[in-house]
């Protein structure tokens, strides 16, 4: 029980520092400059081209072309893994944030090292570890990689807010107001950012909105308590007071289980083609879930990550 108070009070204290610091990210270029660690991954052209290039295979499992329309939901420190999109053929991209973490200058930088990345591409001898070889041939890439192109996505990505950009879209924050037309979207990925999003069964009736016929999802998730508790699921036992106390109030997690996303892929007619559970032991008792969780899954308590490729039906 003491262990309990003590994250309670130093959660709610991180809690008003993460609130605090959030509202300067959000509205000081000079801010993101100072708080936000430019070694964190997404900062990195290289982590970037990676993310994207697992998103680009494992969609090209069911379909034999390059995604035309992307959305990336949780962009992060950069918009790297849309622009890595873009450079593959893609001729859109949104980016869907709730708060601004990247800066003009670190998406320009990325921007012209993963440009420099791919054009080393062309005539290379060792694609077949992250490439499509017969997708992005030397043909295809020099199209992509044309300089009258490359300028104007690097225009974009001065203003990548204005609703009239061609290629790069940033909407921040992004709502149930119409920024993207139903049905003209290819594929919508994340990496560890759903486990954020405080409404999943809008988040997952927007996918299915956006989605072309046979569009795709390609997600990471990650189900453990961020820290909030000595134990991965120990986000279950606080009741919902609790809860608040201990996030310091804001909206950190959304302690949704496997079993809830699982649920709203088939409310929302999505077909899981594969997916990857990772598993942690549960050295929960139920007596020490809170009440809104004593009825979990045992799948729910021992998966502590999922990542799943689905298509709509």
């Amino acid at each position: 029980m003491l262990d309990k108070y003590k994250s309670l009070t130093k959660g709610y204290l991180k809690g008003r520092i993460r609130a605090t610091a959030k509202f300067f990210i959000n509205n000081s270029a000079l801010a993101r400059s100072i708080l936000i660690n430019k070694e964190y991954a997404a900062s990195k052209s290289e982590y970037c081209y990676n993310i994207w290039m697992q998103h680009f295979g494992n969609w090209h499992k069911l379909n034999d072309s390059v995604p035309d329309v992307v959305i990336e939901i949780g962009s992060g420190n950069s918009l790297g893994v849309g622009l890595s999109a873009l450079l593959s053929g893609a001729s859109k991209f949104y980016a869907l944030e709730k708060t601004q973490f990247w800066n003009d200058s670190t998406n320009l930088r990325i921007f012209d090292e993963l440009v420099e990345r791919f054009q080393k591409e062309i005539n290379s001898n060792n694609r077949e570890e992250n490439y499509i070889s017969h997708l992005l041939t030397n043909e295809h890439l020099e199209k992509c990689l044309e300089k009258d192109r490359i300028e104007k996505i690097r225009n974009e990505l001065e203003h990548p807010h204005d609703p009239n950009n061609t290629f790069v879209r940033s909407i921040i924050p992004w709502s149930d107001k119409k920024h993207i037309e139903d049905h003209t979207v290819d594929l919508i990925c994340s990496h560890t950012v759903l486990q954020h999003i405080s409404d999943l069964d809008f988040m997952y009736e927007k996918m299915n909105r956006w989605l072309k016929k046979d569009g795709c999802l390609s997600h990471t998730i990650d189900l453990r308590s961020l820290n909030t508790s000595k134990l991965w699921n120990g986000h279950w036992t606080y009741s919902v007071k609790e809860w608040k106390i201990v996030t310091g109030g804001i909206n950190l997690i959304n302690r949704e289980p496997i079993s809830t996303h699982l649920n709203l892929l088939k409310k929302y007619n999505f077909e899981i083609k594969f997916k990857k559970i990772t598993t942690m032991k549960n050295k929960l008792l139920r007596s020490e879930l809170a009440e809104r969780y004593r009825n979990l899954k045992e799948i729910d308590l021992t998966s502590s990550g999922l990542y799943y490729f689905a298509q709509v039906n």
